[in-house]
Parts: C-alpha cells; sequence; structure tokens
C-alpha cells in the first residue's frame, strides 16, 4: 500500500519494508532499484531477477526524485473524508 507513506510534514511515518530496516523514501527506491541476488535465496520473487540476474532499474536521480514526489501525494486525510471519494461506482 502506498498511501500516507510520510506525514504531512514530509517525514516517513516509520520505517519501511516488512522488517523496518529502510527509513526514507530514497532507500526505498535504492533497495529495488538494485536488486543483490544472495546465494541460496531461492524465495526471491522471479520478476525482481530476469534472467537469473537481479533487477537494475537503472534510475536517474530526476526520476527518483519524480517518484518520490509521487509517492508523497498519496499522503493526506482526504480519501477518507470527503465524500466525493465515498463511492468508487
Amino acid at each position: 500500500m502506498l498511501r500516507d507513506l510520510v506525514g504531512t510534514d514530509g517525514n516517513p511515518n516509520g520505517p519501511m519494508m516488512h522488517t523496518g530496516n529502510l527509513r526514507g523514501l530514497q532507500a526505498v527506491i535504492g533497495h529495488y532499484g538494485q536488486i543483490n541476488l544472495a546465494p541460496g535465496n531461492t524465495r526471491l520473487d522471479p520478476r525482481l531477477r530476469p534472467n537469473g540476474v537481479g533487477q537494475q532499474l537503472n534510475l536517474t536521480q530526476p526520476e527518483v526524485d519524480a517518484v518520490i514526489a509521487f509517492m508523497r501525494t498519496l499522503t493526506g486525510r482526504n480519501v477518507y473524508t470527503d465524500a466525493r471519494w465515498s463511492d468508487p461506482f
């Protein structure tokens, strides 16, 4: 889920990932941008190891900044309180 990854002050809403080991959006994008294959890790999703090689997104810094800017737009309470968003049909 991407909603409310950061607070309205722009700071992360707690540590990220299932282990809580990453502290910010830049770190998360970096993690998925360059997947290192650990020996014996047979549980890594095949989509993260195309052709048996760890995923390399090769994003430029402006592209990373754009992804982070987008994720920051998903912060706020409007979706929970505004009647416009109450019925998806």
